[in-house]
């Protein structure tokens, strides 16, 4: 049973995700994904996006190649690389989300340890 004294649990620590969460990086992923298939005269699907999604890098590839029809070309492992270089040069652009820079503050001026996990 929860707390029935209607007072909510104190926070005491919070771990934050970066991508998509604090960072809106997620627009990104399908950019580049766009981009790779278009070499190869194929379209991103949403449908294929949820398929990836939570997923390893690697397993998310190989999903990647295959639904698209393109593993005779391209391999996961090179697709990984490939999309990792056009990665690291759109995340420098990337903004925060909306919120997240108040919630931090927020966090911080109440003397709550935040920390960053990411994958």
């Amino acid at each position: 049973m929860g707390d029935v004294s209607g007072k909510r649990p104190t926070i005491t620590h919070v771990i934050f995700d970066m991508d998509g969460l604090l960072l809106d990086t997620e627009k990104f992923y399908t950019e580049v994904q766009e981009t790779i298939l278009a070499r190869f005269n194929k379209t991103f699907d949403w449908s294929l996006k949820a398929k990836m999604m939570g997923m390893k890098a690697i397993e998310a590839a190989r999903v990647f190649v295959e639904e698209t029809g393109i593993s005779d070309s391209l391999s996961a492992e090179d697709f990984l690389v490939e999309r990792e270089s056009m990665l690291q040069s759109l995340f420098p652009t990337s903004e925060l989300m909306p919120g997240a820079s108040r919630l931090i503050e927020h966090l911080h001026a109440k003397g709550v340890p935040i920390c960053l996990a990411t994958g």
